[in-house]
């Protein structure tokens, strides 16, 4: 049961299929979106889910990225605290996480509201049966009694993903006449069923030791977890806050719903 900060992309996805974008779409929406009412959850959950399947490639003309896959920069994670058994620095660059459009289900999209007088309480629950991060790694440390010195190609794979998420944005007023949302805080907690490690070099690929030096790390996927899940987390979180918040500066937000 780990914290995910792929689910904060997951709520921009969502938000983004209620905002107006004048592209090839009368009613200022991207086709096949459409604006929904306020309280229509059915309608939101329906065209949050539809914007994974219509833009795996993003919008480029509205500066929104594709969603295969999603760059995560690079992330550093210092282990040891949980396990005297384990313990690393390791370092994931160019880091990328895939599968995102193919498998997502959204749950539920709750808090939206069109009074602008206070900040907007927003939650979010997906699940997705299965997501992949690839990167570069290099990792300095030790299992058990072996040391582990290691360059190479990492990847992690995270089955049965429910995220639940959490964003607070503020209304702000500008010189327009509009309101603008302006994000304060995000936050996401995800219970995932179970997580895989492969990892490429390992003691110059001697295939003994790898397999065996795998086999014992995928059976501390919990403690690993621990660790290398909140790097991920933040990854996304700031990967994602900042194309939500771009996008949301051009955006009025009394824009964003069909009219009663």
């Amino acid at each position: 049961m780990q914290s995910s900060g792929v689910s904060v992309f997951f709520v921009w996805m969502a938000l983004w299929c209620l905002v107006p974008c004048s592209i090839e779409a009368s009613d200022g929406f991207p086709s096949p979106l459409k604006r929904c009412k306020v309280e229509d959850e059915s309608c939101l959950v329906a065209q949050a889910q539809t914007f994974f399947k219509a833009f795996k490639k993003g919008i480029p003309e509205r500066q929104v990225t594709g969603l295969e896959p999603i760059d995560l920069g690079t992330m550093r994670v210092d282990s040891g605290g949980h396990s005297e058994s384990l313990q690393f620095k390791l370092i994931m660059s160019n880091a990328k996480l895939y599968n995102l459009a193919n498998s997502v289900v959204v749950k539920s999209l709750k808090g939206f509201t069109k009074d602008l007088t206070k900040p907007l309480k927003l939650t979010m629950v997906m699940d997705a049966p299965e997501l992949e991060v690839r990167a570069k790694y290099d990792v300095d440390g030790k299992l058990l009694i072996l040391p582990i010195v290691s360059k190479g190609d990492v990847t992690i794979r995270m089955t049965e993903v429910l995220t639940k998420c959490r964003i607070m944005a503020e209304p702000v007023k500008r010189s327009d006449g509009h309101a603008y949302l302006n994000i304060t805080d995000y936050k996401t907690v995800t219970k995932i069923q179970g997580g895989h490690f492969n990892m490429s070099n390992l003691f110059n690929d001697n295939v003994e030791l790898r397999e065996s030096t795998l086999k014992v790390l995928n059976q501390e996927w919990n403690t690993l977890a621990v660790d290398v899940q909140p790097k991920i987390n933040e990854a996304c979180s700031k990967a994602f806050r900042s194309i939500l918040q771009n996008l949301w500066n051009n955006i009025p937000y009394d824009e964003f719903f069909e009219d009663e």
